[in-house]
């Protein structure tokens, strides 16, 4: 066996060692970590696999159509298996397989597949806790980090085809960005903006280079297709399934306050903690993370390299700067882990880095083994952190005391509400309010949160025993606390205090008495 193929055998094995390392570790523990923003798509995948689409009028959606994204996998799953567990943990490793074949693409495409392998064991890393949150356990970003990898594929596919197949190819890139476009605006902004203002800055640098002046034409055509997506989000789609569109943007210069929490941001994303165990080393190697970047980019300007490594370089950069200039000069919310693709992008530049940097080869092989090592113990640190994390344990056993005495059905808050349905395994189904202050939710348990639930719920009735789940903040400041008697407490707790009642009309009676 040839000594570079044992090597690659070596890290091929190491990666999926890795996987299901991390699958074991959440299979325990992903209980742990549920929100309701997780257990929604769950049950939007439920909807879809029971009504057998891809869309579905009968939800309400939040700011995206979900339109290529994750829920298409728990259906699949669903169609297999009632067990939420089961259809969670294998849909999550279906999608981190997805994400690690759209980067072996976009490795075998930019020409670098024999760094593949080491800079994958990079994306199945928990580098920060936003990426394990978002990408590794709630597997959120997996599908936009999966279409970014994708479309970067395809530019280079484009560019190193011949003649006879560019069409093609720029044919199938149109028909992504189209697709990307229908879920919304994000990878407008986050993708397809970018990809464009590189190519005009690399044609404004060289407006007589050919290649540049085609690289610009085809970031117009799939930049102008992702718009004609969104063009029917907003006026096709909107029509037909219920979610949020966004509004104007307010131009706003940001103070410094909000520039420092940006550029914080980028360090905690690289796995920067404070106030926990090893917080130095983890700043120490956030810096890292943004050193090595900077210099996989400045190298890419500054030395003779491939046209597709310029690209990606180029591209890296234009993200960074729409980001940056996003939220320096619009007073959109800001969240840090909307900057998670940003980050993740290193990981390729790595990927190319590793193949055309001339420095002595021995050089590269011990930076790479000490940052992967560093990588590594700052991600045992991570994972001790969160070890000691139990977000859910409460609603656990609510959610075991419901199911045991009978109750189907319940009323709550958003964060209250569809994590107890999952929790159940979904044997509760959850009417969910809004979690807007409660002296403006009113007085009627019939006004439902249209957000992240069946649209039935607006006017179906739960049949049975029905529970009132409140917070214990909510209990003590909501429109029907006169109405709360002391026997109709089933639950209560220092974080909880949950209502029983034989059935939805005396629910309703109660809470709105003399109201």
């Amino acid at each position: 066996m040839k000594k570079e193929t044992k090597k690659q055998l070596l890290i091929g094995a190491a990666l999926v060692l890795e996987l299901l390392f991390l699958l074991l570790y959440l299979n325990g523990r992903i209980d742990r970590l549920l929100d309701s923003d997780m257990s929604s798509e769950m049950i939007l995948g439920q909807l879809l696999a029971r009504n057998n689409g891809i869309l579905s009028d009968q939800w309400y959606y939040s700011t995206e159509l979900r339109v290529l994204n994750t829920q298409l996998i728990y259906a699949l799953f669903f169609r297999l298996s009632s067990n939420w567990h089961f259809v969670r943990m294998a849909s999550t490793l279906v999608l981190w397989c997805v994400l690690i074949a759209s980067y072996g693409v976009l490795c075998r495409v930019m020409g670098c597949k024999k760094s593949f392998g080491v800079t994958a064991l990079l994306l199945a890393a928990p580098v920060s806790e936003s990426y394990f949150r978002f990408v590794l356990a709630g597997v959120y970003y997996v599908p936009h980090l999966a279409i970014a990898f994708a479309a970067l594929a395809l530019n280079e596919a484009y560019f190193k085809a011949k003649p006879d197949r560019k069409k093609f190819w720029l044919v199938v890139s149109v028909l992504l960005a189209l697709v990307a476009g229908l879920g919304g605006p994000r990878e407008i902004i986050a993708l397809y903006a970018p990809l464009g203002l590189a190519a005009a800055a690399e044609l404004a640098w060289e407006r007589n280079n050919e290649t540049k002046r085609q690289q610009f034409i085809y970031a117009a055509f799939v930049g102008a297709s992702a718009l004609i997506g969104y063009a029917l989000n907003r006026l096709v789609l909107a029509r037909i399934y219920t979610f949020l569109t966004w509004g104007g943007l307010s131009f706003k210069l940001a103070d410094g306050a909000r520039m420092k929490m940006v550029f914080y941001s980028f360090l905690t994303l690289y796995g920067a903690a404070k106030e926990t165990a090893g917080s130095t080393f983890t700043f120490a190697l956030s810096a890292a993370w943004i050193v090595l970047t900077i210099g996989c980019i400045v190298y890419a300007y500054t030395h003779k390299v491939s046209e597709g490594y310029r690209r990606l370089a180029g591209f890296v950069s234009a993200g960074y700067v729409v980001y940056i200039l996003l939220y320096f000069l619009t007073w959109m919310t800001f969240n840090e882990r909307y900057g998670l693709l940003n980050t993740v992008l290193s990981v390729p530049l790595f990927a190319v880095a590793l193949k055309e940097v001339r420095v002595k080869e021995h050089v590269k092989k011990a930076v790479t083994a000490v940052f992967l090592a560093a990588v590594a113990a700052g991600c045992v640190l991570l994972l001790v952190r969160m070890d000691g994390v139990d977000e859910t344990f409460e609603k656990r056993v609510i959610a075991d005391k419901m199911v045991a005495e009978g109750y189907e059905n319940g009323y709550a808050t958003f964060w209250n509400g569809n994590v107890m349905t999952e929790l159940s395994g979904g044997k509760i189904q959850m009417w969910v309010w809004s979690d807007a202050t409660w002296d403006q939710h009113g007085t009627d348990v019939d006004a439902m949160y249209q957000w992240l639930q069946l649209t039935s719920h607006d006017t179906g009735r739960p049949t049975g025993k029905v529970f009132v789940l409140f917070s214990r903040e909510e209990f003590g400041n909501n429109p029907w606390k006169q109405n709360l008697q002391p026997e109709n407490v089933i639950y209560e707790s220092e974080e909880y205090v949950v209502m029983g009642y034989p059935d939805y009309d005396t629910m309703k009676a109660t809470l709105e008495k003399d109201l």
